[in-house]
């Protein structure tokens, strides 16, 4: 039985947003990475905090006419992780409990809009069954768990270019002091230790932004361990959207070496300037009993198929030309390959498995309009031969500290284990 993949989204991470990654989740990035998932049918997950208090989403809530959100929401394809099945509700009790992007939010300007909308639309959401209920898991003992692995690691086995042992070793020793009675808001208490331990030092800034970019991609992975022994979702592949770092790069199995081969794809076609306007398009895109749906299905297989050689480079090639059409032709363009197209996912990303003795490819999206690649799909090749068949023709890519987003299911097996480790409720 295939599993469904289902996508944390910690790119639309709050505090991602007040310590930005170099990677500004505005409404353009938002919106492609909904096309991104919507073209590859990977179902996503959204905090119904980041769902509020990211300005983006706010504004496609109110303005269905310039984002798919709303339309992937109501097809079930985005489902909203809720606290208490009550996006009005929410941020007033939130705010009670000390939260202050939930006091801010009550006072932007946008709130009594967004209140009034969502009194329409929240019944549907219930109809439906959008919401899925949080992980019974402590969150915040989760985080802890997490980040205590990394205690006594070096900055460079975590990534880490501007810190010093002994500036990581004082947030370390401030964080843990202020946990010595609770776990509780344990996110909330390291960003108040880097704080303490590196302001007004020199290079604050740039320490500041990595230390606490490190525990948002922490917090991110904890929140996908969590989900991945929860019976909401038994019988689904958690996938965590965040950027790339190595000090959690075992949960991907992946390492991502200072130079990187890139062979010979066959190249996706999509139309360009997609219409954000027409929500019926962009449910049919991800309707599972939709004609297009078949061909995206025939597309992914066929791709995993060719890695570990039980399928053709032409087969490949037919099933990306006919996906690619199907696109064209669904969104109301020529069905052409040419300047009506830009190209994404033309290129296989080629990194070396930690815990597998073959080597592993991760599929890149690329295309003409994003910088930032993001890392969608990982698998094993059939052998070593795979990474050589076009050496002379290969890309030669450095990716080394790039910014890169990872967006790959994570190791089954360790996330259920280390789920283990945080207490539930």
């Amino acid at each position: 039985m295939t599993l469904a993949n289902y996508t944390y989204l910690g790119t639309a991470d709050d505090l991602v947003q007040r310590y930005p990654w170099q990677i500004e989740m505005n409404l353009e990035n938002f919106n492609n990475m909904l096309m991104r998932k919507a073209l590859l049918g990977e179902k996503v997950l959204i905090n119904d905090g980041y769902l509020l208090n990211l300005p983006a989403a706010r504004h496609a809530l109110l303005n269905p006419d310039s984002s798919p959100l709303k339309a992937l929401i109501e097809s079930n394809f985005v489902r909203i992780l809720s606290r208490n099945n009550d996006l009005i509700a929410m941020p007033e009790s939130m705010a009670k409990q000390g939260v202050s992007s939930f006091s801010q939010l009550k006072k932007n300007n946008e709130w009594s809009d967004l209140e009034s909308m969502l009194r329409k639309w929240q019944p549907k959401l219930h109809r439906t069954e959008n919401f899925i209920a949080w992980p019974k898991k402590h969150i915040s003992h989760g985080f802890d768990t997490i980040m205590m692995r990394l205690h006594e690691k070096s900055p460079e086995q975590l990534g880490l270019t501007h810190s010093s042992n002994d500036d990581l070793l004082r947030v370390f020793d401030n964080y843990i002091l202020q946990n010595q009675h609770d776990k509780e808001a344990t996110r909330t208490r390291w960003e108040n230790a880097v704080l303490k331990a590196v302001a007004n030092t020199k290079d604050d800034k740039q320490k500041i932004q990595e230390l606490i970019g490190l525990s948002c991609e922490g917090y991110h992975y904890n929140f996908g361990i969590c989900l991945s022994n929860f019976s909401a979702l038994d019988r689904a592949n958690i996938i965590v959207e965040t950027r790339y770092s190595h000090a959690f790069d075992e949960f991907m199995e992946i390492n991502i070496a200072p130079q990187e081969s890139l062979t010979e794809m066959p190249v996706l076609n999509i139309p360009k300037n997609l219409p954000l306007n027409k929500p019926e398009l962009w449910k049919q895109i991800v309707d599972p009993f939709s004609d297009i749906a078949d061909l995206q299905n025939t597309y992914k297989q066929s791709m995993s198929l060719y890695s570990v050689g039980q399928t053709s480079k032409e087969a490949l090639d037919e099933a990306t030309k006919a996906y690619s059409l199907a696109l064209s032709t669904l969104f109301g363009q020529s069905a052409d390959v040419g300047s009506k197209t830009k190209r994404v996912l033309g290129l296989g990303f080629f990194g070396a498995g930690a815990l597998v003795s073959l080597p592993v490819a991760a599929l890149l999206w690329f295309s003409e309009t994003e910088l930032i690649p993001a890392m969608m799909k990982r698998f094993q090749v059939r052998d070593k031969k795979f990474f050589n068949e076009n050496k002379g023709k290969i890309p030669i890519v450095n990716m080394q500290n790039k910014t890169m987003i990872t967006s790959v299911a994570l190791n089954k097996e360790k996330s259920l284990a280390l789920s283990k480790e945080i207490p539930s409720f």
